[in-house]
């Protein structure tokens, strides 16, 4: 099938996948279509075709099956996340209502108040950097906060649920100012990835909320791209602070003059002028929310304008190998010094002698050491303050994230509903180690979705003896194997940063290419540097250069520039940095006997994301899948070639089409016999006594639904060995009518008793 391709008008050809087999309920009314899997036939330019006509009509959320397909808009659409649209989908069937972010979150949520199967919920929101995942799990978090049971025995104004929900709600804005900047493709790019726990009690009550980040990339506070920009909160401060801030913070370039410096660790500054006072007391109103002093906020404005100025500290030499010093001349380089000394609580000159002289440490034997200054290469200088405000940056993220979870996680609960907000898969024309962490936490929970739905869901039937027609999918094992495994690319990094050497990057990225032999990992075209390898990943294939890879998987930050932070006389500098210095000091103590391995970064990762795949797999998941429509972020633009790539990528078409087949509710028959047998309170005794859980629960099916089945040609149930699958939405029709159930003999049994009260 041909589709006009929608920004440069040309005809792009979109092939049909022949094996997808014809599906009942034909319609050409695309904009209909709430679910791609009533489309017949079902291939990829019907599913196109749909997309594009609902997106034409502003319907930009529709069904995949189990999964939710939202399109970012890149516009405001009026009532689209209000608080009357979250009144319209609680508490409602989400077959009756149409396709929303909000129906993913009623579906968690009549989940884990159900109690059916696992308790625990997570909403897995995935996508390219820029399809909308940040705004989305934020409107998640919006939903679930509102429709929460209340709970104020007290009656205390504001109630204690009120309490809760402002801060669970006002840490959004707040990481996102420290944790999210301006790329090349968004304008507020997470760069980092978190997973956020609402907590509930047994009566579904909100108590309280826990945030889980990933992977900061704090290299952005010293270094940005072209195109790109630091963290968000940077210029908020230039931009936002008062006057009388700025002199004091030395943002401006005297007392008497309203000049803002120009700092080198601010790229783009002039262009985010549109950060402004308002963005900064949004930041600030956020930081009251959640707990944080008016003192602990200007000790932390005071700390983020040192980390500023100390990019400003300048180093020369007469050549690339002479000892450096940093250059007296430069008026801007003397200014920032004093005020980076004087925020940061350091002196001058130990803070200048830190980074020109490198401290090296030579053991002779266990108990004899010698210790000897070496001085640096301007470099060599640029990069150990490059250091030690990455140090400093990093430290305060950990401890935002820290005091939010102070006042917001809850000392006991019954319940969670997860949200997973981690960066979307990028690619660009130079990338390292931070889109090689990226992508690998997006091959991650790609594969988790392929393991969860696409081959356990298929073999659960199988194994219950249903018949069942397997139908073909990609798996990114392999890549993950490539990336991941015990010949692997990060196995070949972490043994570089053992061997304590200068690492050379075509040797390294040669050793790649020699060592993991798979097709997932290829040469570049002799366009490309040499220093470079290819991982074709699930998305698409991603050229990584290995110039500074293997420095950045190091993370070392010199014992001596720790030393100097440790006797800052800002004592909420020495707080941060003692946070660090005490994990340290507890790994030594536990590898006494032997030198531990270097904790590289990937490794950190690895352990991290392998933590969150193991609470994911203790959780019942819903996915959405976040589409970016085109890739210049406008508003009515729709690259079909874009977005099929995306669709490809993620295996919606695979979805559809076990979706449109299966029976996505599972539960054992002994369970949902307990569960639902007040729907049978006609039976006796013996009746239940002789009847297996098997049938009872075909007599409950029967009970609720009779033959309507039978006269619209549906499948009710089927019935496997242990267990009873049923079609989406079945099991909130049980509920409801046990719920009606309930409240008719709750009010008959009322009435017995004021009747009898009133005969007494």
């Amino acid at each position: 099938m041909v589709v006009q391709h929608s920004r440069t008008g040309q005809d792009v050809d979109v092939k049909v996948q022949p094996n997808y087999p014809l599906l009942c309920g034909v319609s050409n009314n695309w904009k209909e279509v709430d679910d791609l899997t009533n489309l017949n036939p079902l291939h990829e330019a019907a599913v196109l075709e749909c997309l594009r006509s609902r997106c034409k009509s502003d319907r930009y959320c529709t069904k995949a099956g189990i999964t939710l397909v939202a399109i970012n808009p890149f516009k405001e659409i009026a009532g689209l996340y209000d608080i009357d649209t979250v009144h319209q989908y609680r508490n409602r069937n989400a077959k009756e209502q149409a396709p929303h972010i909000f129906c993913a979150a009623e579906k968690a949520f009549s989940a884990m108040s159900s109690g059916v199967g696992f308790v625990n919920q997570s909403i897995i929101v995935s996508g390219e950097s820029g399809a909308g995942k940040t705004w989305t799990a934020r409107c998640l978090m919006k939903y679930l906060a509102s429709v929460a049971v209340p709970y104020n025995p007290g009656h205390f104004e504001p109630s204690p649920a009120d309490c809760i929900e402002r801060r669970i709600l006002q840490s959004n804005p707040l990481l996102e100012a420290f944790g999210n900047a301006a790329t090349s493709r968004n304008q507020n790019s997470s760069r980092f990835g978190k997973y956020i726990q609402l907590q509930f009690d047994r009566g579904t009550h909100i108590v309280g909320a826990s945030i889980q980040t990933y992977l900061l990339e704090k290299t952005r506070v010293v270094h940005q791209a072209e195109k790109e920009c630091n963290f968000h909160v940077f210029y908020q401060l230039l931009h936002g602070a008062t006057t009388e801030e700025q002199t004091r913070w030395g943002l401006t370039k005297g007392s008497s003059s309203p000049d803002l410096v120009p700092f080198d660790f601010l790229q783009g500054a002039e262009r985010r002028q549109d950060e402004t006072s308002l963005d900064l007391a949004s930041t600030r109103n956020a930081m009251c929310n959640v707990g944080i002093s008016d003192e602990q906020q200007q000790q932390i404005f005071q700390i983020l304008s040192g980390i500023l100025h100390l990019g400003n500290i300048r180093f020369y030499s007469d050549d690339d190998l002479d000892p450096c010093d940093i250059d007296d001349s430069d008026s801007d380089c003397a200014h920032s010094l004093q005020f980076a000394s004087q925020l940061l609580g350091l002196d001058s000159k130990s803070l200048v002698q830190s980074v020109i002289f490198r401290q090296i440490t030579a053991s002779h034997s266990t108990k004899r050491k010698s210790v000897f200054m070496r001085p640096s290469t301007a470099k060599e200088a640029s990069n150990r303050r490059d250091c030690i405000a990455k140090l400093i940056y990093a430290r305060l993220f950990d401890w935002l994230v820290s005091s939010i979870n102070r006042t917001t996680c809850a000392g006991k609960w019954y319940s969670f509903i997860g949200l997973l907000d981690i960066y979307g898969f990028e690619s660009f024309y130079s990338n390292s180690l931070e889109q090689l962490c990226i992508n690998y936490a997006n091959e991650k929970l790609q594969q988790h979705f392929v393991t969860h739905f696409l081959r356990a869901e298929q073999e659960e039937y199988q194994t219950e003896g249903i018949p069942w027609s397997f139908c073909s999918f990609t798996d990114n094992r392999p890549c993950l194997d490539a990336i991941e495994g015990k010949i692997s690319v990060f196995t070949l990094m972490n043994e570089e940063c053992n061997l304590n050497r200068q690492s050379n990057p075509v040797n390294f990225s040669q050793q790649v290419l020699e060592v993991v032999k798979t097709k997932y990992i290829s040469k570049p075209h002799r366009s490309h540097q040499q220093a470079t390898f290819i991982v074709q990943h699930y998305a698409e294939p991603v050229v990584y250069d290995a110039t500074g890879l293997i420095e950045k998987n190091k993370d070392h930050t010199p014992q001596d520039l720790v030393e100097l932070l440790l006797g800052s006389k800002n004592d909420f500098v020495k707080q941060l940095v003692q946070i660090e210095t005490s994990n340290s000091q507890m790994v030594q103590k536990k590898n006494k006997t032997h030198k531990p391995a270097a904790k590289t970064v990937v490794k950190k990762f690895k352990h991290s994301l392998d933590s969150l795949m193991s609470t994911l797999n203790q959780t019942i998941p819903h996915y959405i899948r976040c589409i970016k429509p085109n890739t210049t972020s406008q508003p009515d633009v729709l690259d079909s070639q874009y977005i099929v790539s995306q669709l490809r990528a993620c295996g919606v078409l695979e979805t559809i089409q076990i979706s449109a087949a299966g029976f996505p509710t599972k539960i054992g028959y002994t369970e949902f016999w307990q569960r639902y047998r007040m729907l049978l309170c006609n039976l006796s005794d013996d009746d239940v006594r002789s009847g297996g859980s098997k049938s009872l629960c075909a007599d409950i099916i029967q009970s609720v639904f009779g033959d309507e089945g039978k006269e619209n040609h549906v499948t009710q149930a089927l019935y496997g060995n242990n267990k009873i699958f049923l079609p989406d939405g079945q099991v909130w029709c049980i509920v409801y009518i046990l719920y009606c159930l309930c409240f008719v003999l709750t009010s008959s049994s009322l009435c017995l008793v004021m009747k009898a009260k009133r005969t007494m």
